[in-house]
């Protein structure tokens, strides 16, 4: 209050009416130039962070649906009206996240990702992951399976999740280039 009243003061004995105005003028158009240049960036920081929590969220699910497929997978002669494949637990891309379903096929979670993040199949499009009792894809597939997983417009920045025939399931970083 004091500083404002001396500046009042000072701008009437001296005649530097409008100066105030210049003075917040500067203050925003710096601040419009500190935004310009640190946005990007800052959206750039944002869509590798969300990809990389995506990406590791989506190896822990493929990583705990493999784990029950191992002790589910076994067909069972009680249910004799189900087969064996009807108790595994799958995973299914759709609408830009995935769909966890439990054995018998109820929905049992719906991942939606974060803001400009998005899932792709890049082998085995529309095929739902599904793992063997040794924890290997499920016998109709015999090799890899490539999960693409990036923000919308940092594709250079995408991770791969890979499954390979050997029941591994890993993190790649970058995306090879298809021309």
């Amino acid at each position: 209050a004091l500083a404002a009243l001396l500046g009042d003061i000072l701008m009437r004995t001296v005649g530097m009416r409008g100066l105030a105005l210049l003075n917040v003028l500067l203050a925003i158009s710096a601040l419009a130039v500190l935004l310009a240049v640190g946005l990007p960036h800052a959206i750039s920081l944002y869509a590798r962070a969300a990809t990389q929590y995506e990406a590791m969220c989506l190896i822990g699910e493929l990583r705990r649906i493999q784990a029950i497929s191992r002790t589910t997978a076994m067909p069972l002669n009680m249910y004799q009206d189900r087969r064996g494949w009807e108790r595994v637990p799958r995973l299914r891309f759709e609408d830009g996240g995935y769909v966890l379903n439990r054995p018998f096929g109820e929905t049992l979670h719906i991942h939606h990702p974060l803001p400009l993040v998005r899932f792709e199949q890049m082998t085995l499009k529309n095929t739902r992951v599904v793992f063997h009792r040794n924890g290997e894809l499920s016998e109709k597939w015999s090799h890899n399976m490539t999960i693409l997983v990036y923000a919308e417009g940092y594709k250079e920045d995408a991770l791969r999740v890979v499954i390979d025939c050997a029941a591994r399931i890993r993190l790649q970083r970058g995306v090879k280039h298809e021309e």
